[in-house]
């Protein structure tokens, strides 16, 4: 059936639902939860009927745009899914450099875009994810290490209510509504049809390279890592995946596990972006790795390639992380189980240098010098239980040297932990008492849900 706006709504049961609802879920792990039904929005009409279709039938409500949540936490029982990923139009005003962008939108098609007038945005790094759920979350993407996370770069947002209505929020008018919409991932109390984004000047020379070692060298290299990177431009994203050996591509080589430094630099200059990834030489096992990539020049199209080919489409996956500042004395002895159990060759460990930063206007409020993440990926369901218990049980471990969560990869719903300040925790609930007093949209995904 249809609403009146000409969206497609599928009932529980009906011709058409088990695709969408599986659909709505990019993780091939498959959560058995069924929403009451499923609306394929194309428009913000269609967001907007679709909210009071929900209120008529005392339906909770959540909404998703790209499905990358690894807990699927849009996915709720008895619930309305409002699916935007239908809803992907770039606007674009060169006299304010200012993109609108539908929630489904991907990076890679705004990055596309705003190529040719010279800017950027930092979005995601895998193509995949849809902008709505990158930037409710905060968005820790291209270059964030200097621009700050996205959602800092969000200057306005269209919102529909819990009453339905459409309303635009920005410094000066709903600024509640703005403020939450930079960081408050999950626990959002609206849905956003559209993003205002401030693009940023496009870097100038973009290379990157990729160094392998042994794990046998684990304890050198991440204490080395620890040490050296704090000093090492802000324009240097630094990131290390613990993993079946994969070349720049992204590709699986043969091989045991092996530490893959993942490195690119966003610079002025060529010559900037070479000096700065000569700092990797410094590793002090740097003779002993398997593979040093020569730094190269690269686009913005081959940086996409190698993140989406590491966590690819077809598997089952789940993840957890956790930021922390733990020095390497402390650090580097406590991951070791960490790195010594990583299950399958998909499956992997992510190491990845943060530039701690003010966070003003917004509700994304933890971070740290370094985040942590273990992911498991696999095909057989036969080993559904043992993965999904893997990152959870390693970072349940490693809570005492744990700042807090990223919401990217949350798994409240198997560990909840602190992703927000006390104060910011503490007004996002508030807000949500006050604009949303019916409880229309459901919040983070816990245990209880």
């Amino acid at each position: 059936m249809a609403l009146s706006t000409g969206a497609v709504l599928l009932e529980r049961g009906e011709e058409g639902y088990e695709r969408a609802r599986r659909a709505a879920i990019w993780n091939e792990y498959k959560p058995e939860r069924y929403p009451q039904a499923i609306v394929l929005a194309r428009s913000a009409e269609d967001v907007r009927e679709a909210v009071r279709y929900a209120r008529e039938r005392a339906l909770r409500v959540k909404a998703r745009s790209g499905g990358h949540s690894w807990t699927a936490s849009s996915v709720r029982e008895g619930a309305l899914l409002i699916d935007l990923s239908g809803m992907t139009a770039i606007e674009f005003d060169a006299g304010t450099e200012i993109a609108a962008v539908e929630p489904g939108c991907k990076g890679r098609e705004l990055n596309g875009l705003l190529a040719d007038h010279g800017l950027f945005f930092p979005s995601g790094h895998c193509p995949t994810v849809g902008l709505g759920g990158f930037l409710l979350q905060g968005g820790w993407g291209w270059l964030s290490r200097v621009i700050g996370p996205a959602c800092l770069s969000v200057v306005g947002v269209d919102v529909v209510t819990g009453t339905g209505e459409l309303i635009h929020a920005d410094a000066e008018q709903n600024a509640d509504w703005l403020w939450a919409a930079r960081g408050a991932g999950a626990g959002y109390f609206g849905i956003v049809t559209r993003f205002y984004l401030h693009c940023h000047p496009r870097p100038a020379a973009i290379w990157e390279a990729h160094h392998v070692y042994p794990m046998e060298l684990r304890d050198e290299v991440l204490t080395w890592a620890l040490e050296a990177e704090p000093s090492f431009p802000d324009e240097l994203e630094f990131a290390i995946m613990a993993t079946t050996p994969r070349g720049p591509d992204g590709s699986v080589i043969d091989g045991p596990p092996a530490l893959v430094l993942m490195c690119s630099v966003m610079s002025n200059s060529d010559e900037e972006a070479e000096a700065a990834l000569a700092l990797l030489d410094g590793c002090p096992v740097r003779d002993r790795a398997f593979e040093a990539m020569p730094a190269r020049k690269r686009s913005f199209v081959d940086l996409y390639d190698g993140p989406d080919s590491v966590e690819p489409e077809g598997f089952r996956w789940a993840a957890d992380g956790m930021w922390t500042n733990a020095r390497p004395g402390q650090l580097v002895p406590a991951v070791a189980d960490l790195f010594d159990t990583i299950p399958s060759g998909a499956s992997h460990v992510f190491w990845y240098a943060w530039r701690e930063r003010e966070l003003p206007d917004a509700a994304i409020s933890v971070q740290g010098p370094l985040y942590l993440a273990a992911f498991a990926g696999w095909t057989d369901p036969g080993e559904d239980e043992a993965m999904l218990a893997w990152p959870v049980a390693q970072m349940r471990r490693l809570e005492p040297l744990s700042l807090g969560i990223q919401l990217a990869d949350e798994n409240l719903h198997a560990r909840p932990a602190r992703f927000l300040s006390d104060e910011n925790a503490a007004r996002l609930e508030a807000l949500r008492v006050k604009h949303d007093p019916e409880g229309r949209f459901l919040s983070y995904l816990m245990p209880e849900g």
